[in-house]
């Protein structure tokens, strides 16, 4: 049987039980935003909880059980911003490009699935008889940055979305909030209106939870800068920003703000929450924005004014940064 093609909607869950399942299952709906696909087969069992919030966050809980290695792929088309934390035993995940992820107990991660690629799960002898339970978070770029009230989002988020990989994925270290967040979501037995409201609590309660993981990581992570390294590092970003159309190599920005490489680097993403380039894209396309909103200018000569050659990639950023086309800007 071929891969089944997914697209991160809830309509995954009859997809799933139609092809790899074999329709041995039907999909339940528990509330208006909430979908569940259980299975019972003679080496697995477990069920997918699939929620759709108001807050624009897709809540996916999975328990899985299996009593002999089994593996399964997916075509899956390009995603949201995805955090994943699991708890037990985890599948090997790897990608049509060769990428190769142990999704664990222990750690949860970061991800994006940037365009379309085949998934490949590998279920080993390790993990049977023992449960493996996951939640995922999917959520726009765009939403995340208004829930948090910020442009800036944390420095592995900003290295997932400005990855070139298919997959690209940051991992960090579960903490003792987490696997209770777990505990409260899979177990959750409440019914009714109230089911609805938890979920969206407790949904945004992981969203908080993981971003504070993540910054925390960073900061232990990041180097000590001085005064004088604030001073020159700001310079660096005073020329990127006057330069936003031509902008140096990283290797003439460093000599010309007074630093060596290493150190704009790590301390550009230290000071500023982004590589130089990953901040460079977003003023870009803030510029944009800007200059869209004025309809002075077309489309094209927009996409000029702020560095980008090429149209159709700036089309492209830009609708992945704002959640909708240069054109469609009022």
């Amino acid at each position: 049987m071929g891969a089944v093609t997914l697209d991160g909607s809830q309509a995954d869950l009859d997809r799933i039980a139609d092809r790899v399942l074999n329709g041995a299952t039907a999909v339940e709906t528990l509330s208006p935003v909430e979908r569940q696909m259980g299975w019972n087969l003679l080496d697995r069992s477990g069920f997918t909880r699939s929620a759709a919030l108001r807050s624009g966050i897709g809540l996916t809980v999975t328990k899985l059980r299996w009593e002999r290695p089994w593996s399964m792929a997916f075509d899956h088309g390009a995603s949201r911003l995805k955090f994943i934390v699991t708890r037990g035993p985890g599948p090997w995940l790897t990608t049509s490009d060769g990428e190769r992820h142990h999704l664990e107990g222990g750690s949860f991660h970061v991800s994006q699935i940037r365009r379309p690629v085949r998934l490949q799960f590998d279920f080993d002898e390790r993990g049977v008889d023992r449960d493996h339970e996951q939640l995922s978070l999917e959520i726009d770029r765009l939403r995340l940055s208004e829930l948090l009230g910020t442009q800036v989002l944390p420095v592995a988020v900003e290295r997932v979305l400005s990855s070139p990989r298919a997959y690209p994925t940051d991992a960090q270290p579960v903490v003792p909030a987490l696997f209770q967040l777990i505990d409260e979501i899979v177990h959750c037995d409440a019914r009714g209106p109230s089911r609805q409201l938890y979920l969206e609590a407790k949904g945004l309660e992981l969203l908080a939870v993981m971003v504070d993981r993540l910054e925390e990581g960073e900061r232990a992570a990041s180097p000590v800068l001085s005064a004088h390294d604030m001073d020159r590092l700001e310079r660096a970003r005073q020329i990127v920003l006057a330069r936003m159309d031509d902008p140096p190599r990283l290797p003439d920005l460093a000599r010309l703000a007074g630093l060596n490489e290493a150190k704009l680097k790590a301390g550009f993403r230290t000071l500023f929450g982004d590589t130089v380039y990953g901040y460079l894209r977003d003023r870009r396309l803030d510029e944009a924005h800007r200059l869209l909103r004025q309809r002075r200018y077309s489309v094209s000569e927009v996409a000029a004014r702020v560095g980008y050659v090429n149209p159709s990639k700036f089309a492209a950023a830009f609708r992945e940064r704002f959640g909708v086309p240069p054109s469609h800007v009022t």
